[in-house]
């Protein structure tokens, strides 16, 4: 048993390269404000819909030796109960199993951890320098599902704005799960999304800043 080991069970490849971009710079920990640890990472083969039916048998093969787990998943699939049901149902299955435990719940989906006001999302987008140095905000449409209004943290629907730069023949932006392994590795401060706050919020209570001194 390993006291300051966390596995992350992920519905998908996206979360799974968000996650490495973010651990992969240097004592990721301190981004989070807590203490060292060592983490692995689940894929689901089942996607949203079998992370939320069976997250315990997903991670049944580490309830003996592990004792911190962290379930990821999107709040918006076909049949989905919404975010709150999402939480409460797996939080139940995991309850009286492990020992630290916490559902992450991305609502509507991962697209909202993409996004973020920053100058080097562009970078993360790997949007062809001949764009003329607009920002990515620039670079939406005005009005609209993908547009992103002056004074809001991020655009209207996060996964139509990502999908429009993406058809965007002069924007071109990467149509591969990279930009989120980008991304990951891209400055979270002042990030105000609930599932990321949650997930520094618990990471600090396991392991408290003056864990590693």
């Amino acid at each position: 048993m390993t006291a300051r080991h966390v596995v992350f069970l992920l519905a998908d490849g996206g979360m799974e390269q968000l996650l490495k971009g973010f651990f992969e710079r240097d004592k990721p920990h301190l981004r989070l404000g807590c203490g060292p640890f060592t983490h692995q990472v689940l894929v689901a083969p089942t996607k949203d819909p079998g992370v939320y039916q069976t997250a315990r048998e997903l991670l049944r093969p580490f309830e003996l030796t592990e004792t911190h787990a962290v379930v990821m998943l999107d709040a918006q699939w076909e049949g989905s109960p919404g975010a709150s049901a999402i939480r409460e149902h797996i939080l139940a299955q995991l309850d009286g199993v492990w020992e630290q435990h916490e559902v992450l719940v991305l609502d509507p989906e991962l697209e909202v951890w993409f996004w973020r006001d920053v100058p080097e999302l562009g970078h993360a987008l790997n949007i062809p320098e001949q764009r003329g140095g607009r920002t990515v905000r620039e670079l939406l449409p005005a009005v609209g599902s993908a547009s992103w209004p002056t004074g809001q943290a991020k655009p209207t629907d996060p996964k139509a704005a990502l999908e429009f730069l993406r058809r965007d023949r002069k924007v071109r932006a990467d149509r591969s799960n990279a930009v989120f392994r980008r991304a990951g590795a891209l400055s979270a401060k002042g990030c105000t999304d609930p599932a990321y706050r949650l997930l520094s919020k618990t990471l600090k209570t396991w392991f408290p800043p003056e864990y590693g001194t």
